[in-house]
């Protein structure tokens, strides 16, 4: 059997083992078995555990992502969060659409695992209502990356600009209608063909500005400085912020820090980064590019199949892009380069979308305990629709 066929096969272990085994154990487990596989050593796979568990980027995840459970027991405890969610929800006149519009506004910062920030936000908002636990998972995953496919300020989204040789403008141009079509397609699978009843009144701004003014100093801080640390760092003030404005309000720091901490949730981070490495390391993206190509489909296959199964393995957009684009690069033509390419890259975030290694979704899954059956019956109807516009726009 070869790496194509055993990764395929981890894959789908993967999906069947995802509400029996905890998820780092999981993904520790099927990157040791794909590194024996793939002919690495036992040193190699120590080696390559260390380098991801001590990397910068595992480490500036690891800091977000602590930080962010920390904010948000400030929030909690201190009440902003109830607060935050009740103005909003009067702002807007439905807690449907506030429970889509937080994870929306969170979605303009890509900070890896930046689903944790928003999910306490849907659960307050949603708490009261007959919306499932799977449905609430679904709301924050999806409509976090509604901007994925437009924004410059999403990693794959800029490769994807680079390769096909046009501007983020350019691309965004092409792909404006996937924020709308996902909009919608989320909308009516959780809430059905009902559409908002916006009545706004005016909230209480000077709370609004104070409870969510320091989220939004992290977002603009994310956006505009780029490095791995700017994120936790702003995190960090924002919660300094919090807790002297807040501070009788709250029980002592011991309390607070301890209460934060969910340790198996951040030991999924450097176990999806081992993997990710390993896969690199024992070249499995390019077996899998070098399986589909063996297959001899007519030529749209491949743009849509080699950038979508990498994506999906992986559970990374730029992972899909920079596999997939330049092997694509050599079937298309002067004339239609772009407008294929633009395919593979649209394929590749689908994709991502559809991937049970995507951060976003374990940690929203996991937040909220969902089943993970119900939640891809779900993503998968979402993700099949979607998909489904720029392929009959590329043939037609």
């Amino acid at each position: 059997m070869n790496l194509a066929l055993w990764l395929l096969v981890i894959f789908v272990v993967i999906v069947l083992l995802l509400d029996k085994i905890d998820l780092y154990l999981l993904f520790l487990g099927a990157t040791v078995f794909l590194g024996f596989i793939g002919g690495l050593s036992f040193a190699d796979l120590s080696k390559g555990f260390l380098e991801s568990l001590f990397a910068q980027r595992t480490v500036a995840v690891l800091l977000t992502l602590y930080l962010m459970s920390l904010y948000e027991v400030f929030l909690r405890r201190s009440g902003a969060l109830a607060r935050l969610t009740h103005n909003f929800i009067k702002m807007l006149g439905d807690y449907r659409l506030t429970s889509v519009v937080m994870p929306a506004i969170m979605g303009l910062l890509p900070s890896p695992g930046g689903a944790r920030f928003s999910a306490p936000l849907v659960a307050e908002t949603l708490e009261n209502s007959v919306v499932s636990n799977q449905e609430k998972a679904f709301i924050n995953f999806w409509f976090r990356h509604i901007w994925e496919p437009i924004l410059p300020v999403y990693p794959g989204t800029l490769m994807a600009a680079m390769l096909m040789g046009i501007t983020p403008g350019h691309l965004a141009q092409m792909n404006w209608y996937i924020p709308l079509l996902m909009i919608v397609v989320g909308w009516v699978l959780v809430f059905g063909f009902s559409l908002p009843s916006v009545r706004f009144q005016n909230p209480s701004w000077k709370e609004v500005i104070l409870d969510l003014g320091p989220l939004l100093a992290v977002i603009v801080a994310g956006v505009t400085i780029k490095n791995d640390f700017t994120v936790p760092i702003a995190i960090l003030l924002a919660c300094a912020f919090i807790y002297i404005l807040h501070a009788k309000a709250l029980p002592k720091m011991g309390t607070l820090l301890s209460e934060a901490l969910k340790w198996k949730m951040l030991a999924i981070i450097p176990a999806v980064y081992y993997f990710a490495n390993i896969l690199e390391s024992t070249g499995a993206n390019e077996a899998v590019a070098s399986s589909l190509s063996a297959l001899h489909l007519p030529t749209i296959v491949f743009f849509i199949a080699l950038p979508f199964v990498v994506s999906m393995i992986t559970g990374l957009t730029q992972a899909g892009v920079g596999t997939s684009l330049p092997l694509l690069i050599g079937l298309t033509t002067p004339a239609n380069r772009v407008a294929m390419l633009n395919l593979a890259f649209i394929f590749a975030f689908i994709g991502v979308m559809a991937s049970p290694t995507h951060l976003c979704l374990i940690l929203s899954r996991d937040y909220f305990e969902a089943r993970a059956g119900a939640l891809y019956n779900k993503l998968f109807m979402a993700v099949f629709v979607v998909g489904l516009f720029p392929v009959v726009l590329a043939l037609f």
